[in-house]
């Protein structure tokens, strides 16, 4: 075994890294009390670096990021120059600790995008928890915001944990922040309907409801000519909260339903005719 490692590792290569003849008796209490102050200057430093994050009231994950750094890099150089104390020449090794580092931001690219996405939610401060957001058809309340992901509890009760890259590229919108929503529902009227007296019936069907806000007014309009019905989309205005906007829906379709019976309005649905023989076809 001793004799493959010197064919590995050549004998003069050793000795250039290591050389303890010049090495003294109080060279390793030297190096001994450089690790120690390393370690107590490392500790000062991280304190110092979260002192100032809460003064400057940055994020708490950035700040405890930053400070996790500083100290390991005091550790580090303090390593290294207790381990000189003792004959250790590490010249020859910094080509092995770029190729190191350079493997690790490559390997870790993901890992420092999400953290340089996270720092720039922070910083641009789009929400922050308790807010409601939506992401593409996903809605909910913001838990968390760290150095990876945005954590969201959605409507239906799912725990949703969103890339912050994802976050940055994709379009948020932040619902907490407005006071009041819009909502539609779409309203499908046979083809003999009155148009006109629908809409109105329509809006004049909220009136008086407590979830649904009178300014801006509930508006109805015809929107599209269906394969059996005319489709006449009524928007009306609530509070951002979920449940809020859950109640209006709610009880918009259900005082709709209930003036379209009234009235004598129909519901379209799909409709199928059928004819038997060349005699009964419509000309």
């Amino acid at each position: 075994m001793t004799q493959l490692i010197a064919q590995t590792v050549p004998i003069d290569t050793i000795n250039e890294l290591i050389d303890t003849s010049g090495v003294s008796r109080w060279d390793p209490v030297w190096a001994v009390v450089t690790f120690l102050a390393g370690i107590i200057l490392s500790r000062i430093a991280r304190a110092a670096v979260q002192r100032y994050g809460r003064r400057a009231e940055l994020p708490a994950n950035v700040v405890d990021l930053l400070a996790t750094i500083t100290m390991w890099t005091i550790v580090t150089i303090s390593v290294v120059a207790a381990l000189t104390w003792v004959g250790l020449n590490i010249a020859p090794l910094w080509f092995l600790i770029i190729l190191v580092f350079v493997g690790f931001v490559v390997g870790g690219r993901s890992l420092l995008e999400a953290f340089g996405a996270g720092v720039t939610l922070q910083a641009r401060a789009p929400f922050e928890p308790g807010d409601l957001v939506q992401l593409r058809d996903e809605r909910g309340v913001v838990v968390e915001v760290n150095s990876r992901v945005v954590v969201i509890d959605a409507a239906d009760g799912r725990r949703l944990f969103i890339p912050n890259q994802q976050v940055l590229r994709e379009p948020i919108e932040n619902l907490t922040h407005r006071a009041v929503r819009m909502s539609a529902l779409d309203l499908d009227v046979t083809y003999a309907t009155d148009l006109d007296e629908a809409a109105r019936i329509a809006v004049d069907s909220l009136d008086g409801l407590d979830s649904v806000r009178s300014m801006p007014s509930p508006v109805a309009e015809v929107t599209s000519f269906e394969a059996s019905a005319i489709r006449i989309r009524l928007r009306f205005w609530h509070k951002s909260d979920l449940l809020s906007e859950w109640t209006a829906v709610d009880e918009a379709a259900r005082a709709v339903h209930r003036a379209f019976a009234v009235h004598g309005i129909e519901f379209a649905f799909p409709q199928t005719t059928l004819w038997w023989g060349d005699d009964d076809a419509p000309t």
